[in-house]
């Protein structure tokens, strides 16, 4: 069974403390050559005398992170549902790898940034910033008529910053299945950054419920042709992401840098 990390409910800091999941033993770690931000890495369970295999999978992609273990049987060892145990073995794996001096800096950015999304999120938090032409729920709701009839059903807001430079890449917004809450990172707000960039990212976010991931072969697709084809339909997306491929480096920096930067 397979635990897809984008639709965990409670903070990871809380799951790792409620179930007795036994002794991890993490593997080696194997990087994706094309992408410096995406890992898998098997791991073992030994609980009451018997191994137990699975895999974490990270990745810069949405879902981020996903958790597996092949041994079904597994979950014979506890009264909680499947769902809850992985919840809880997400947590203790993220955990783990997180203290590992040699895991890539690449990689840490798409699990920390994961981690603070579990974080509950209050009604307060998604008020929307009215008067604005970067209102998100203004956007949502215009892409959502002009290209999908009204038929994703989302809610959005913007992340969180942080006050320092990003090391490696920048996450520009990701969807979580289970709450369906679509997260825009606040960099997008700046004035230097083109509204079809923005446009394009909460799109790209919205095209994950239209088009949803689908296992082939052994392995989630999640941008597979189907996605990409709805993709492009976005009518400025070679524009959006020409000015990405060229500009993606300013937005590592914090909101205030940048804007230093760009009034000097």
């Amino acid at each position: 069974m397979a635990f897809l990390m984008n639709s965990l409910k409670v903070p990871v800091q809380t799951l790792v403390k409620t179930l007795n999941l036994g002794t991890i033993s993490l593997g080696k770690c194997r990087l994706d050559a094309g992408d410096p931000a995406s890992l898998s890495r098997m791991f073992t369970l030994k609980k009451n005398g018997i191994d137990y295999v699975g895999q974490v999978r990270v990745r810069s992609g949405s879902p981020a992170v996903r958790v597996e273990v092949f041994n079904e049987n597994y979950f014979e060892e506890f009264d909680q549902s499947e769902a809850a145990v992985l919840e809880n073995l997400a947590g203790k794996v993220l955990g783990r790898l997180l203290k590992d001096k040699e895991l890539p800096e690449a990689v840490k950015t798409p699990i920390l940034e994961y981690i603070e999304d579990q974080e509950p999120v209050s009604e307060e938090e998604i008020v929307p910033i009215t008067g604005d032409e970067r209102d998100l729920d203004k956007i949502f709701e215009r892409l959502n008529q002009e290209y999908f009839n009204d038929k994703i059903q989302a809610r959005i807001m913007w992340g969180r910053d942080v006050k320092s430079r990003n090391k490696s890449g920048f996450r520009y917004g990701s969807y979580d299945e289970g709450k369906k809450l679509i997260r825009i990172h606040p960099r997008l707000k700046q004035d230097f950054v083109p509204q079809c960039v923005l446009e394009l990212t909460v799109y790209h976010e919205m095209c994950h419920q239209f088009a949803p991931s689908y296992k082939k072969n052994g392995t989630w697709q999640s941008h597979h042709a189907e996605f990409k084809k709805k993709e492009k339909e976005f009518k400025d997306f070679k524009d959006a992401r020409n000015w990405e491929k060229h500009n993606w480096h300013r937005l590592l920096l914090p909101s205030e840098e940048n804007a230093e930067l760009v009034t000097a």
